[in-house]
């Protein structure tokens, strides 16, 4: 998530030079070709390029809101992870067995249900960071997390899940848990086993329930999460979209010499006059894209990273432990 107010220039730069240089040559050799070859036939009507612009623009702004709502979302969703976690903290450490002295119910194993919620949700950290099926480029290799890549900041591609989850799990149930190819929801399942073990041993019917029900709603959450990280964004919206702003910004500069020809002074206007609208459009449209897959790694993307370690920390100190982590800070203003 890029949390400066202003997005700085470099960052602009970094996803537009490109186009930018595209857009320059395409205006220079328009220019060349009239000016100066006298080629005048390539000089089009502005009016019929301006309604496409129009109607690109419009195109354009209906798939960023679609974008933006799948960014936020994805948010919702996290921000309900957290407060399900916390809820799961505060209840495990206010349960009780008819026989306080009953054999293993003591601190240490509300710790392993707390720290168990917290494998959860760094388990699920690292699956949705690291698969997207529908992808055709290889996960990492988008602009967007290049560029996280290229501020230092901290990226969940490839990572060892076991070495994520150790300071959480016991080795054997880092093992046990890693033979599920879904190691979140094996976790989720191994707490509805360990809830079930306590009400065998007395824990009364009501408390049961209420954990089964924010289980429950963490496995609601986490299908969530699923859903939104395995659907891809419409493809038909997405590649039209590039496609008319790509007709749009190529038509664009034979159409500025009709309004411009008549002052021969000023013909040359035709470049930064296209340059200009080019990029404009062309930033629209990298808008909504760097918002459709809200947990690709990139620098707009949901910070699971800081989120998860929010989470430890409120959780840690429910156990009133004092060795706790300090809250994930930005690199660069990007917070993962």
């Amino acid at each position: 998530m890029y949390i400066r107010r202003e997005v700085h220039p470099s960052v602009i730069w970094f996803f537009s030079r490109k186009a930018v240089f595209f857009f320059a040559l395409l205006s220079v050799l328009v220019y060349v070709a009239y000016a100066r070859l006298k080629i005048t036939f390539i000089a089009i009507p502005f009016l019929p390029v301006a309604t496409i612009g129009t109607a690109v623009a419009f195109y354009v702004g209906f798939k960023n809101n679609a974008s933006y709502e799948r960014l936020w979302e994805a948010r919702k969703i996290w921000g309900e992870i957290e407060h399900l976690c916390r809820m799961w903290a505060l209840m495990v450490t206010s349960l009780s067995l008819p026989d306080e002295a009953s054999p293993g119910f003591s601190q240490d194993e509300k710790r392993v249900l707390i720290y168990r919620q917290l494998a959860w949700v760094n388990a699920l950290r690292i699956m949705l960071r690291n698969k997207h099926p529908f992808q055709d480029e290889e996960i990492g290799s988008s602009q967007q997390v290049r560029l996280v890549e290229r501020k230092g900041g901290p990226t969940d591609i490839f990572i060892d899940a076991s070495a994520e989850l150790a300071p959480f799990l016991t080795a054997a149930e880092i093992e046990q848990v890693s033979r599920n190819s879904n190691i979140a929801f094996a976790l989720i399942d191994s707490q509805m086993k360990a809830i079930f073990e306590l009400k065998n041993r007395g824990l009364s019917n009501q408390s049961a329930d209420k954990l089964y029900d924010l289980l429950k709603d963490c496995s609601q959450q986490q299908c969530a999460s699923e859903r939104l990280n395995n659907f891809p964004f419409p493809r038909q919206y997405a590649h039209f979209s590039s496609l008319f702003v790509n007709i749009f910004i190529v038509l664009l500069p034979f159409s500025l010499l009709s309004e411009l020809k008549a002052d021969p002074t000023n013909l040359w206007l035709v470049i930064p006059f296209s340059i200009l609208i080019s990029w404009v459009f062309f930033t629209m449209e990298k808008v909504g894209d760097s918002s459709e897959n809200p947990f690709e790694n990139g620098i707009n993307d949901v910070p699971l990273s800081s989120i998860c370690r929010d989470i430890e920390i409120q959780l840690r100190s429910v156990l009133h432990e004092q060795d706790l982590p300090a809250p994930l800070v930005a690199t660069d203003f990007v917070l993962m």
